[in-house]
């Protein structure tokens, strides 16, 4: 291929991709130029991912990754994108796909997201680098992202969903009415992607995420945030794992590592083991679309935030089960624990109220407010830090989001007024979950 991207002047060199010392000399020969007195000249440039740096004649950028673990590396688009960036390359090679090996699988997809992300959507991809075919047998699937003001964020996102070794059928990114020209660039740079546009932003995540829902025509829905980045192997796995169980498990979690997420949390046993539960990480999951339109998607009424437990509360009280999967990771754009400030705050607790008003046990709702004060409001920083908190991921920091939001307290009386005036609205939705799944938000 022959990228040339806007405004970049030609270095006159080749770039090579190896996957570790053993494919260098083979990918180096696909890009040694013949001088004009028949000298072959070593103009190229080899950026190897795994191993240690291959001894060959010409530069070497070697970044060190482990072999067998390319599909999951999140990062690996951006990485690809920097070098091609740096050194505007005139040719480019990747790894061979002939021996079907799962790291130069990864490789290849995540060059071809780089290569497009680089020269935009009219590049010409070389042999190697077209998307590869969907397997025969293997359901379908949309991703569906809502977005507001983080162009940036989302198109990291959209770069990682070009580079899945198992590509998606569709792609709908729901825009909350950016002033940040989401829409434009989107529009510009991923053609690939249905971009439904709100008339305003005063839509929450819970109805853009339905209207992104309602869109999907494919047997899955990959429900993400904007500020997500999947590596190459996401939705391969996640696809596999959700096909192994019976139709009954209706959502497949999988694991999200966050900016400050301490390793004692990512490495504790709850959030390594495979285990049925109680909601699900609504930043990076894969739900079968026929489930979620059955208990009618997020109910709106919460706006934003708790209404991933609110829905699996509906899927559990149909006999559907959530599946956490740490088989495969996401990385969310978003510091671990709630988010600070009187806004999340405010729906936090709100909705955890408004969501067990409708479906917890009469047991459990009655001993909710005393678990809340002992087990959140009380709860110790070195007991979040070491995994005990798995599921209420929603509840971590709340203590901290108390001291440091001015008038926190106000915030928690307008929060409480306003789980009294929809009592009438529980009492009418009110279905108690029956499940051994089920658990109150507080642990």
């Amino acid at each position: 291929m022959t990228p040339t991207p806007p405004n970049t002047p030609s270095a006159g060199l080749g770039l090579a991709l190896a996957i570790g010392p053993e494919d260098a000399a083979a990918a180096l020969l696909l890009l040694r130029q013949q001088e004009p007195d028949g000298s072959q000249a070593a103009t190229s440039m080899l950026l190897q991912l795994t191993g240690s740096a291959a001894q060959v004649d010409v530069p070497v950028i070697c970044l060190g990754h482990q072999a067998g673990e390319l599909g999951a590396h999140h990062g690996l688009v951006s990485e690809l994108l920097a070098a091609l960036v740096k050194h505007a390359p005139e040719r480019i090679a990747g790894p061979s796909l002939e021996s079907g090996d799962a790291d130069a699988t990864a490789a290849c997809a995540a060059l071809r997201a780089a290569v497009l992300a680089w020269v935009g959507p009219t590049a010409q991809l070389a042999a190697g680098m077209a998307p590869p075919l969907r397997p025969a047998g293997l359901p379908s699937a949309t991703a569906v992202i809502c977005t507001w003001n983080k162009v940036d964020d989302v198109c990291a996102n959209l770069d990682g969903l070009r580079a899945q070794t198992l590509p998606f059928d569709d792609i709908v990114v729901v825009d909350n009415a950016s002033h940040d020209e989401t829409a434009d660039r989107l529009r510009a740079d991923y053609p690939e992607v249905r971009l439904v546009v709100m008339p305003n932003s005063d839509y929450g995540a819970c109805e853009t995420f339905n209207i992104g829902f309602a869109s999907a025509r494919t047997d899955l829905i990959a429900i993400l945030d904007d500020d997500v980045v999947l590596p190459p192997h996401w939705l391969e796995r996640a696809t596999q794992r959700l096909g192994e169980e019976p139709a009954t498990t209706a959502v497949l979690s999988t694991q999200v590592v966050e900016p400050g997420m301490p390793e004692s949390y990512l490495q504790s046993p709850a959030m390594q083991s495979e285990r049925y539960m109680s909601t699900f990480r609504g930043c990076a999951s894969l739900a079968r679309t026929q489930a979620v339109r059955e208990v009618g998607g997020y109910d709106e009424r919460l706006f934003i935030y708790g209404n991933e437990r609110d829905m699996t509360c509906r899927l559990l009280n149909k006999g559907y089960r959530v599946l956490q999967y740490p088989g495969v990771s996401a990385f969310h754009n978003n510091p671990f624990g709630i988010s600070m400030g009187k806004r999340s705050l405010y729906y936090h607790a709100r909705n955890a109220f408004l969501g067990m008003l409708k479906y917890a046990p009469l047991g459990d709702l009655v001993k909710m407010p005393f678990l809340v004060v002992t087990k959140v409001l009380l709860r110790s920083e070195a007991k979040e830090l070491d995994g005990s908190v798995s599921d209420a991921t929603g509840t971590l920091g709340l203590g901290r989001c108390l001291r440091e939001t001015k008038g926190a307290w106000w915030v928690l009386v307008r929060a409480g007024w306003s789980v009294l005036c929809n009592i009438p609205y529980c009492l009418r939705h009110r279905e108690p979950v029956k499940s051994s799944d089920f658990e109150l938000p507080v642990q």
